[in-house]
């Protein structure tokens, strides 16, 4: 016990067992009046506020209180008349740190005078735990908030930018905790920063009268240093940083203030500010913001090249067409040429003549154009002979046409024809010729009677346009026409166009025609547990196995879904079901494997013959019932129909 006040301590050494249950007590027990002058107090009290003389505790108590309005609200509860519980404080230790006290106060008479006993318990510890765990809470929330905010924005891909950039600044100003933000963007050569937006609640408290919508980086305060040091910077001190250029009037105050650049390819494309937090900013908030930023420029990124790709894909569709047009025009003016040089050719009195005007024409032609004699040989070639196969024209004069075209298509299909045009006829054909200097190459060649009134001897022109790539496009878009663009079988279009053919080939010669419909058992199953993709799969896997186990000769398509149909063409009925049964085995031991999944299926096949006076729709039809008694039967099987065993 420490005492300030004789009567106290006379009172407490005359009663023994008070004093002993006062200084017993775990808790700290303080004796003041009215004006705060301590008169005595338990050991307890002395230990807690760390004083361990007597002689360092301070006379009046008013000065332990952290806050003086504690004191005051304190006194006034009791003034009520009832007494204070519980009563949560901070009070200034001997070392001048906090201590935070649950206070319970109570007052009553003694020698004339009112005098208030404190009962104080150390809560530090409490406090302490509960501010972690309320840290620890808004940790957890603001991790929610940040997880949820990357999420939606992984999910905006299909967003306007304008969308996407205003939900970005938003979020931003959210998981840092900031009060207002800004989104700025960098020209080029990162001296100028452009305005895109202020956060919502920026613009109702800015008074500002004339906001700039472009900013010389060398003209700005502190919030242009992250682009100048190319880093984040924070700024917790706002006002005592003497570094700042000041706000212009009206502009919302500023206590704190951190930006983050964002880089692309090792330049600064945007600033990203925030402002105001409540607390100061830190590390943790400049990794979210950069990972928010990052996360919505791969999503622009993304958008920009899907756009440039769209565009480019457009302006090829449009140089396409135009180069055809002008190819289709150029053959039209091409062959025009040719009829006149034909007519000039026969008008004219003299080869001579007729030979000058000939090559004045050819010579600027972007065909292959020459002249041959009886012997096959050149006797003139135009200047694209010579651009074409890297030869002078020398090369060619005197050569027979096979040393250049290649021996098989000069006896199968050149000689014919030359001959034909020696004999007055003009002829032409169009093929792929695999020249031996250049490789397979597709033209369109004509050849016409030169008569030449010199020697009487007769001569042959030949022009050769070369159309390979409006081949090759002829050639892909007749397979788009007739071919399922995800299992490469033939369409339905086709097959029912190979159906009537066959038909009618069947009514005009006899033989053995069977019509096979096909349907994958419990296909949803597979869509639905493993997904569209596997489902795909399985049908490129499924068409190639019914490519592999068909014959050549058999037609096969893909009629919707996963619905199949194939026409076996010649044999006999119990030859077709043989070849039903061996697909559908050979489909039931199919193992797709896709994802970690082993994916098996079965097929269920109605199988009927065809006769020549029915048409496509009916035998379908008649199929497509046999089908469906498959599956009615348990799938995985053969079920077939003919005249024969109806």
């Amino acid at each position: 016990m420490f005492y300030f006040d004789k009567i106290f301590e006379g009172l407490f050494s005359a009663n023994t067992l008070c004093r002993k249950f006062v200084e017993a007590t775990p808790d700290a027990i303080a004796i003041t009046d009215a004006q705060g002058s301590v008169l005595a107090g338990n050991s307890r009290a002395a230990a807690m506020l760390g004083y361990a003389n007597v002689s360092e505790i301070p006379e009046n108590a008013s000065i332990c209180y952290k806050f003086s309005e504690d004191r005051k609200r304190l006194f006034a509860l009791l003034e009520e008349g009832n007494p204070v519980h519980n009563f949560e404080t901070e009070f200034i230790n001997a070392s001048g740190d906090s201590v935070f006290v649950s206070l319970s106060l109570s007052s009553m008479d003694h020698a004339e005078r009112t005098v208030y006993i404190s009962t104080l318990r150390d809560i530090s510890e409490r406090k302490k735990t509960e501010a972690k765990l309320l840290e620890g809470e808004k940790k957890g929330r603001l991790n929610e908030i940040r997880f949820d905010t990357l999420s939606r924005l992984a999910g905006m891909s299909e967003a306007p930018l304008g969308e996407l950039y205003d939900f970005t600044l938003e979020a931003a100003v959210r998981i840092t905790r900031s009060d207002i933000g800004y989104v700025y963007f960098l020209n080029e050569d990162e001296t100028q920063l452009r305005l895109y937006a202020w956060s919502k609640k920026v613009m109702p408290m800015c008074a500002v009268e004339m906001v700039p919508d472009c900013y010389n980086v060398e003209d700005t305060g502190v919030w242009g240093d992250a682009i100048r040091q190319r880093k984040p910077v924070i700024l917790n001190d706002y006002e005592g940083y003497e570094g700042k250029q000041g706000l212009p009037e009206g502009h919302v105050p500023i206590s704190r203030h951190m930006n983050v650049p964002l880089f692309d390819d090792g330049k600064i494309v945007l600033l990203t500010g925030v402002a105001n937090k409540e607390e100061e900013y830190q590390e943790e908030d400049v990794r979210q913001v950069s990972l928010l930023m990052e996360g919505m420029w791969n999503i622009v990124r993304r958008k920009e090249s899907a756009e440039a790709l769209k565009h480019a894909y457009a302006e090829m569709e449009s140089m396409v067409e135009k180069r055809t047009e002008e190819l289709s025009s150029a053959l039209t003016d091409l062959r025009r040429v040719n009829k006149e040089i034909s007519k000039e050719i026969r008008q004219r009195r003299t080869v001579e003549k007729r030979l000058r005007q000939f090559e004045r024409l050819v010579e600027v032609s972007p065909d292959l154009v020459s002249l041959i004699d009886r012997k096959y040989c050149y006797v003139m070639v135009n200047d694209s002979y010579v651009r074409l196969f890297n030869k002078p024209k020398s090369f060619f004069l005197g050569k027979p046409v096979y040393e250049i075209v290649g021996r098989t298509i000069f006896d199968t299909q050149t000689k014919a024809l030359i001959d034909e045009a020696f004999t007055g006829k003009i002829t032409s054909f169009e093929a792929w010729i695999d020249v031996p200097s250049l490789g397979k190459r597709y033209f369109s060649v004509t050849y016409h009677p030169v008569d030449s009134s010199v020697d009487e001897e007769r001569l042959v022109s030949i022009t050769a346009h070369d159309i390979t790539e409006q081949q090759k496009m002829l050639d892909k878009v007749k397979l788009l026409a007739s071919t399922d663009p995800l299992t490469g079988a033939n369409n339905r279009r086709y097959f029912m166009d190979r159906a009537v053919v066959e038909m009618e080939r069947l009514q005009r010669y006899g033989g053995g025609l069977f019509l096979m419909m096909l349907d994958i058992d419990h296909f949803k199953y597979v869509n639905d547990s493993y997904g569209h993709n596997t489902g795909d799969l399985v049908l490129k896997e499924f068409v190639k196995c019914c490519h592999a186990t068909l014959r050549k000769s058999d037609v096969f398509g893909r009629l919707g879904g996963e619905e199949f149909a194939a026409l076996l063409v010649h044999g006999t009925l119990a030859d077709a079901q043989q070849v039903a049964e061996r697909l559908r085995r050979n489909i039931e031991s199919l193992e797709v494997h896709a994802g970690g999944h082993v994916v098996k299926c079965t097929v269920s096949i109605g199988l009927t013959s065809v006769r020549g006076d029915t048409d496509v729709e009916t035998v379908l039809k008649l199929a497509d019932k046999c089908l469906y008694q498959a599956k009615d039967e348990g799938r995985n099987r053969v079920v077939s129909y003919s005249d024969e065993n109806n």
